[in-house]
């Protein structure tokens, strides 16, 4: 259900959209989308840009909606939403193993800061993938330089590679990378990160009397 529908609910503000909006102030159960103009996810001054984004998602659907009358649903599954499924799932294995690790903690409510949030994420060698370096180039290397992203997110990803020699450089003992290739890593997430134990003031990943269930 996480690949399959994870993009679609961070959208809708239903998973993995945050406590903070974009003020700085505690959402409070409220719904962080990124549909109406005024979700607190954005400024008052993007309302329009929102609203104009909006219209082109609904125009979208609707034009979708009347492709699957015309033609029937068949067509439209196989040439539109099976590709966008493997795109969703794709873009959330990304994001998953760029915040996720068996040795990377998480923090609660109280304890968790934008810096911390930063410097516990994972950089990979997106680059080693296939021969070639051609998904990494493809995707503007969101894989390999997500960490300068967080250190600062007004960097253009054409700046990214630099920004990210510039913090190995300055700051070795703060930046995470991770040589070990993709689908090792993954294989070690899904069975390493089931559950949580607390310790101090944060929380660990711990599948100690589990180890049966998982994968």
């Amino acid at each position: 259900s996480h690949l399959f529908l994870g993009w679609p609910l961070y959208l809708l503000g239903l998973a993995s959209t945050g406590r903070i909006g974009h003020d700085g102030k505690p959402l409070d159960d409220k719904i962080a989308d990124h549909f109406r103009p005024n979700s607190p996810m954005f400024p008052a001054k993007m309302s329009f840009k929102i609203m104009l984004s909006t219209s082109t998602v609904l125009a979208s659907l609707t034009g979708l909606g009347y492709l699957m009358y015309e033609y029937g649903a068949v067509p439209v599954i196989c040439w539109y939403w099976g590709p966008y499924l493997f795109t969703n799932a794709w873009l959330v294995l990304y994001t998953w193993l760029q915040h996720t690790d068996v040795d990377v903690p998480h923090f609660s409510g109280d304890n968790h800061t934008f810096v911390k949030g930063a410097l516990h994420t994972i950089d990979r060698p997106y680059d080693k993938l296939d021969p070639w370096g051609v998904i990494d180039f493809l995707h503007h290397k969101i894989g390999s330089t997500h960490a300068a992203h967080h250190y600062d997110s007004t960097i253009p990803f054409y700046k990214a590679q630099k920004a990210t020699d510039a913090i190995k450089k300055n700051f070795p003992q703060l930046y995470f990378y991770d040589p070990t290739p993709i689908p090792q890593a993954l294989w070690r997430i899904c069975k390493g990160c089931t559950a949580v134990v607390k310790r101090g003031d944060s929380w660990i990943w711990s599948n100690k009397g589990i180890e049966d269930l998982v994968v």
